[in-house]
């Protein structure tokens, strides 16, 4: 689960691209949002300069916090390289998500998943393939490994609808950051037949392995993005 602070900018975020907040006037003051969100007025501080670096506010002194008039400029498609959330939660607020199963499959890890899970040659994996799509637009092809020890009872209809919030609610388990390697790629059969891209475009591979919070892997990812469906976000508080 994301940070408190994380969760409260995701949501202020979804409330500015809904124009709920309007470029016109000053959001709500920390106070207000301290209370509404049930937490602290640091927690807040920490919301609001994560928008700030992200380019969707600015502040002026003793007037209070207000949108970029340019910020749809910013790609709605990006992803931001600091946070791990699922689909569901990183892109809901622009529309409807989905998921079309194209594998789903148990077998035995390769030597390079082995390596990355942290798990033996004879422990089973999952294996499967998803078509995330936002409004019925193919916006990524994922293709995921998970142990089977740390993920009983995954099925078909947790792919579809969302793999993290099983493991979040269901199974209570906790997930603590990732380590993600991005590159270009040149497009697989599996990117020309679902992302709907040619043999020339360049696909954006995102290489992940994310961690439940005592260190676990909890899965090994290669997830492939249109070129012109945004990029990588990456965002630095230090």
């Amino acid at each position: 689960m994301a940070a408190k602070y994380l969760a409260i900018a995701r949501e202020i975020k979804k409330r500015i691209i809904s124009r709920q907040y309007p470029a016109s006037e000053p959001l709500p003051d920390q106070h207000a949002l301290a209370a509404e969100f049930g937490t602290s007025r640091m927690t807040i501080q920490q919301a609001m300069r994560q928008l700030i670096v992200e380019g969707l506010i600015y502040t002026r002194q003793g007037q209070g916090t207000f949108v970029r008039k340019n910020f749809l400029q910013l790609s709605q498609w990006d992803i931001h390289g600091s946070d791990y959330s699922g689909a569901t939660e990183t892109w809901g607020h622009l529309g409807k998500v989905a998921s079309q199963v194209i594998r789903f499959e148990l077998r035995f890890p390769s030597e390079k998943e082995q390596s990355s899970l942290l798990i033996d040659a004879d422990a089973p994996v999952y294996d499967f393939v998803r078509l995330r799509m936002l409004n019925g637009e193919p916006l990524s092809l994922d293709i995921t490994v998970m142990p089977v020890s740390l993920v009983p009872g995954l099925s078909k209809g947790h792919l579809e609808d969302s793999v993290f919030q099983y493991v979040q609610e269901k199974l209570g388990l906790k997930m603590m950051g990732s380590y993600r390697v991005v590159r270009a790629i040149k497009p697989t059969t599996l990117d020309k037949e679902h992302l709907h891209c040619e043999s020339g475009d360049p696909i954006l591979e995102v290489e992940q392995v994310i961690y439940l919070d005592d260190g676990t892997p909890l899965e090994y990812a290669h997830c492939h993005y249109r070129y012109d469906h945004g990029g990588i976000v990456i965002v630095n508080n230090g």
